[in-house]
């Protein structure tokens, strides 16, 4: 079988959809199934590959199409028991980030793949970066102890997403939601979070209706190696000041990733390895061909439950104004 062969379905058909499906295009791979509530998004998507069935309810997708494979790419809040599903009906998936508002949604997920035998992806797009591979072994190779860390995302509002996002009982807070990549690559790079101590607050948005998670936030990390870190993240950067990336000190280098390149510093000497892929189309051809070689995955459901603990520590530490224990959340 060749990944062209494969049967695949969407649920949710919105901008991060639309990325995923232009790589599958790309590849060659026609979807044959599309689900969004918006019942004319799911037709745009049918239209745009040239045929499949459309459908409102993905309890209907999984009942009426034999899939191979699943998108399932909806908003945080939206998570149900999709992934369930689509395990029970022998369906592999690949879900983006963040996989869930709560551990025990999450961890539903997590058993009904490992229950039913399917393959899973979480969408942590920054890991498909080459640069961040070849950094990655030089930490493990020749690094020594990593002692230093700091993350940041700097940004804006996202333009292209609904009015979710600001709020946290939909979105989680842009911690969960969106520097949760800098948190899962913290965690690919450096090893597991084992606490987090928060200070967040909604500051500079007060004027903004509806505007009910934080603006900035700094969450201070120590690792289970013992490696102390920082990351902080802002909504209300200005258009030409937005920043994102992770900095590591090390032993015997230093590291500096950023969405352009792969910064190594050893002594007197640096090197900047410049990213030459599309991590997208790299996350979605890996997910295909794994599926195809009966192969495990590079990012299973798993790595999703682990970087939402962590995200959901951050939250917590908020609430409770004291440090918590990534495994608390994990239970």
């Amino acid at each position: 079988m060749d990944i062209t062969d494969l049967k695949i379905g969407f649920i949710g058909c919105g901008g991060i959809a639309s990325h995923h499906l232009n790589q599958l295009i790309s590849l060659g791979v026609k979807p044959i199934a599309f689900c969004d509530i918006d019942e004319s998004r799911a037709l745009s998507f049918a239209h745009r590959v040239g045929a499949g069935s459309t459908y409102t309810n993905y309890h209907d997708l999984f009942e009426k199409e034999h899939l191979d494979a699943v998108w399932i790419c909806i908003p945080p809040f939206a998570h149900k028991d999709e992934v369930v599903v689509a395990a029970e009906k022998n369906v592999n998936v690949f879900i983006e980030k963040p996989i869930a508002l709560d551990i025990s949604t999450a961890r539903s997920m997590v058993d009904a793949i490992h229950r039913y035998n399917v393959k899973s992806w979480v969408g942590y797009h920054w890991r498909q970066y080459d640069g961040v591979k070849r950094a990655r072994t030089a930490l493990m190779k020749e690094g020594g102890r990593i002692g230093l860390v700091e993350g940041y995302w700097w940004g804006w509002i996202p333009s292209t997403i609904g009015g979710w996002w600001i709020r946290r009982d939909m979105s989680g807070g842009q911690v969960v939601e969106q520097t949760t990549h800098i948190f899962d690559l913290a965690r690919f790079l450096c090893g597991e979070i084992e606490t987090v101590y928060t200070e967040m607050d909604t500051i500079l948005h007060t004027d903004i209706p509806g505007f009910t998670i934080e603006d900035v936030g700094v969450f201070t990390l120590r690792f289970t190696n013992g490696a102390v870190g920082v990351i902080s993240n802002t909504s209300a950067a200005q258009p030409t000041g937005g920043a994102v990336g992770l900095k590591i000190i090390a032993k015997s280098l230093q590291l500096e990733i950023s969405p352009q390149s792969a910064k190594i510093y050893r002594g007197m000497e640096s090197t900047e390895i410049r990213h030459s892929v599309n991590p997208y189309l790299e996350e979605d051809k890996k997910f295909l061909k794994s599926i195809v070689e009966n192969a495990d995955t590079e990012v299973p459901i798993e790595e999703g439950l682990r970087t939402l603990a962590a995200t959901l520590a951050a939250v917590e530490s908020w609430r409770r104004k004291r440090p918590v224990k990534v495994e608390e959340m994990l239970g």
